[in-house]
């Protein structure tokens, strides 16, 4: 039997819109019933918190860069004495166990050489989270560290040396949530909305545009018939340019942000997501999960879920145009291939939820908690 734990997350931001703040809402809602669970954050957005105490950290939101320096020292002060303090990340510096959502070094690292140029901000964002985010991930009194898939767990091994007590336990989808029975109200509505015909087969990427979008314009225009809906909140004008310039701009449309994304998915056809770069890429099981072939490469770490020709297509390198285009032809010339793959897909994101998540990581807590002196059976 589990002991009743105390348990202590420390997240900037609790919400369930995407990332690791999703992450810690998905696990905190299946821990409140039976364990205490305190969550040290900025902000709250969602509407389901009975049973969870919030403590609210202050912070400076300006940048992303002042977003995590200004969180770490109030976090580390406030945080109080729990049985688990499972931080996300460089989130605090006194943890006794951490899942790594990203390894700064690997990020800077992969975005150098695929854009074939460093920056003065990439500098020195490396030069001052890596350090903390070394002692987040690897300090003595951080017993245990989950990677979201096992390049995370290379990645921390490479950056940060270490890899004793680190354990892969992937992310999980809502597969009632991100379910193919959307598809029916949704895709009709946003055929609408696009002006597009019933025939359009819809390849959506979604995420921010930096990974891998303008890879992703550049292999629809070479695949008559293909559809590119670009679901993301970042500012669109480079890539809708170069689709411009490439003479498809009437087969790429901006939807923008949603909190709806699973409608949108259940009403694509495919998804198209050649990151350069990505610990897991959330997207590509949710999109498993809405019955949609994934065309992906294998520098997302959800990678690990897809079977290449079965449950998706892959390739090594985002800039193998051609190997994408290969994929992306097959599915739009054979909708019965569509089917195929993308219910193999939903057959594999069923046995990947998050209860398979909260219990494997309940597994981890366990384990920590009975090297601790003193700890009683619940």
């Amino acid at each position: 039997m589990n002991r009743r734990l105390d348990i202590a997350f420390v997240v900037h931001d609790y919400h369930r819109h995407g990332g690791h703040s999703r992450y810690v809402a998905e696990l905190a809602r299946r821990y409140r019933h039976q364990h205490e669970v305190h969550v040290y954050c900025h902000r709250v957005d969602d509407a389901d918190t009975a049973g969870i105490r919030f403590h609210h950290v202050p912070a400076w939101r300006a940048t992303a860069l002042a977003s995590i320096l200004s969180f770490v020292i109030p976090a580390t002060v406030l945080v109080g004495r729990h049985d688990i303090v499972h931080a996300q990340g460089l989130c605090g510096l006194r943890h006794n166990m951490a899942t790594a959502h990203l390894v700064t070094p690997a990020w800077w690292r992969a975005r150098r050489e695929h854009e074939g140029r460093s920056t003065w901000k990439g500098w020195l964002a490396d030069t001052l989270i890596s350090p903390l985010e070394r002692a987040a991930l690897a300090g003595h009194g951080v017993k245990r560290v989950i990677a979201v898939s096992r390049l995370t767990a290379a990645d921390i091994s490479r950056h940060h040396g270490r890899t004793k007590g680190v354990c892969v336990i992937p992310h999980g989808t809502d597969v009632e949530q991100f379910h193919p029975r959307w598809r029916a109200t949704a895709r009709p509505e946003l055929l609408s909305r696009l002006g597009l015909p019933d025939s359009a087969v819809l390849a959506l990427f979604a995420g921010n545009l930096q990974k891998g979008a303008q890879e992703a314009v550049e292999t629809v225009a070479t695949v008559p018939g293909a559809y590119l809906l670009l679901a993301s909140p970042s500012d669109p004008a480079e890539v809708l340019a170069r689709a411009a310039h490439l003479g498809v701009g009437d087969r790429v449309h901006m939807l923008g942000f949603t909190r709806e994304l699973y409608k949108w998915m259940a009403a694509s056809d495919l998804l198209l997501f050649p990151t350069f770069f990505d610990t897991f890429g959330l997207v590509i099981l949710e999109a498993m999960a809405c019955a949609l072939p994934v065309i992906t490469t294998r520098k997302a770490g959800a990678a690990d879920l897809v079977a290449h020709g079965q449950t998706g297509w892959l390739v090594d390198d985002p800039r193998d145009i051609a190997g994408m285009a290969q994929g992306l032809r097959k599915l739009v010339e054979q909708p019965g291939l569509r089917k195929q793959i993308g219910m193999a897909g939903r057959a594999v994101a069923e046995r990947r939820t998050w209860d398979a998540v909260a219990e494997e990581t309940m597994a981890v807590y366990q384990q920590l908690a009975s090297m601790m002196p003193g700890m009683e059976k619940g």
